[in-house]
């Protein structure tokens, strides 16, 4: 299907040329960088439609995003992946409190359970130790055997949480977790907000196509979209009103007309057959099997999303430091660089030139010098939910050293963004180990519960 639905009744309202007495104040003039872009920056007025009651060029972008993945509706976000996280979290809270979610979880979602009243029940994913093809302290995808024992010890729990793929690419068995939780008769929602992509190739790779109930893509990640262009999947369709409505409880009234709009020109991408994603894909693993060859340990543990590259660059002997001078010396800017893991997103509009730069940066990197081989710190057994997530953040809260920290109660979540993962959630106790943990990662603070 030709055509962009959002840009053609926007271009419209700009033939017609109204005088302007409506949000917003600059009346679509601004000066340089953004004075093309400002009279496509307007509010809910004739023609333009309206994101929580569509039924016009908007809704026509919603069920061309279903059909572009095959979901059975589709619901546009202008807030990101956050707001169609908090939706498919109000939509499971209408069953019940207890929801089933693996650690791996984004702090938006540890969030949005405070905020509605979910208690998760955690499920503890392997760490990789680097026998398995993972990269040394960072935790795997969950296993559907330790979903499957959630669901048979919960059995009231309404629905399974999972983060696929996650921040390093690596991406859980949707296909069989699926299986399970639709045999327990309970919900699967996926956040998938890095996978936006991958309806893009042959085999079936989005939760969606694998058997996920609800699924948040950020468009804006992986495809061709300004930040904060999103998009929440269903794979039935009958639930679009009720998730319309939990949207709008969380969402802004006034929904950027300007990343609406660059959903909408992404559209032609998100339906083409093109074979971008898959040359791209063919050309990462090639770039991976030179990292590999200059002593680069690359994540390829389960599955892994096709364009992505995580590597532990100590195994080439570099250390955080030395590999950050590194980068900047070769002219590359990467995702993410940890103290011993570093993520590198790739798209197909990375420019020829783009891509070279970074097959030479690592195709061609010496060997590093470091003295001492890194050892990733551990995860800490589970603390102990003392206070729900809701209650430990509505308490009052003090901010205090860590050393004064042991045994109190976490006020607040602790987390380092990216990657987003929580270390220690909302009410829960401060351990020994736990304490540990957070020196290494660099906090010194915490707050707690007074």
């Amino acid at each position: 299907m030709a055509g962009t639905p959002l840009f053609d009744a926007l271009g419209e309202i700009r033939r017609r040329d109204p005088a302007p007495f409506h949000m917003p104040g600059h009346k679509g003039r601004l000066p340089f960088p953004l004075a093309e872009a400002a009279p496509y920056d307007i509010t809910e007025i004739r023609g333009a439609d309206s994101l929580y009651e569509c039924d016009g060029p908007l809704r026509t972008l919603e069920l061309r995003l279903a059909g572009a993945y095959g979901s059975g509706d589709a619901l546009l976000s202008a807030g990101g992946s956050t707001l169609c996280i908090q939706t498919m979290l109000y939509m499971a809270r209408q069953y019940g409190r207890t929801i089933i979610a693996a650690r791996t979880i984004h702090r938006s979602a540890v969030a949005a359970m405070g905020l509605l009243g979910l208690e998760p029940v955690w499920v503890e994913c392997p760490v990789a130790d680097g026998s398995e093809g993972g990269i040394p302290g960072i935790a795997l995808p969950p296993r559907p055997e330790d979903i499957e024992t959630a669901l048979e010890e919960h059995p009231d729990a309404v629905a399974v949480y999972v983060t696929s793929p996650d921040y390093f690419g690596q991406m859980a068995d949707i296909g069989e977790i699926s299986y399970l939780c639709h045999r327990h008769r309970k919900m699967l929602l996926v956040d998938n907000a890095h996978g936006a992509h991958l309806n893009r190739f042959p085999v079936a790779l989005h939760p969606i196509a694998l058997g996920a109930d609800l699924c948040a893509d950020s468009l804006h990640k992986t495809l061709p979209a300004l930040t904060g262009a999103a998009a929440l999947h269903l794979a039935n369709g009958d639930l679009y009103g009720d998730a319309k409505y939990a949207m709008s409880l969380f969402g802004s009234t006034s929904p950027s007309y300007l990343i609406m709009l660059s959903a909408d020109m992404a559209l032609p991408e998100m339906e083409s057959g093109s074979p971008a994603y898959i040359e791209l894909g063919n050309r990462v693993e090639r770039l991976k099997t030179a990292a590999e060859a200059r002593g680069f340990r690359v994540a390829r543990s389960w599955i892994c999303d096709p364009v992505r590259i995580a590597l532990d660059f100590t195994a080439a002997e570099y250390t955080r430091q030395s590999f950050g001078r590194y980068l900047d010396e070769q002219g590359v800017e990467p995702e993410y660089l940890g103290e011993n893991v570093c993520v590198f997103m790739l798209t197909p509009w990375n420019t020829p030139e783009q891509l070279m730069t970074l097959e030479r940066a690592l195709g061609q990197a010496p060997r590093g010098r470091s003295a001492i081989p890194y050892q990733a710190p551990l995860p800490p057994p589970l603390p102990r939910q003392i206070l729900t997530i809701s209650e430990a953040m509505a308490r009052p809260a003090r901010l205090v050293p860590l050393e004064e920290a042991y045994e109190r109660v976490a006020a607040r979540l602790v987390s380092r963004c990216p990657p987003g993962m929580p270390l220690l959630v909302p009410g829960e106790e401060i351990t020994a180990p736990v304490l540990q943990l957070l020196k290494t990662s660099g906090i010194q603070e915490i707050f707690v519960v007074k």
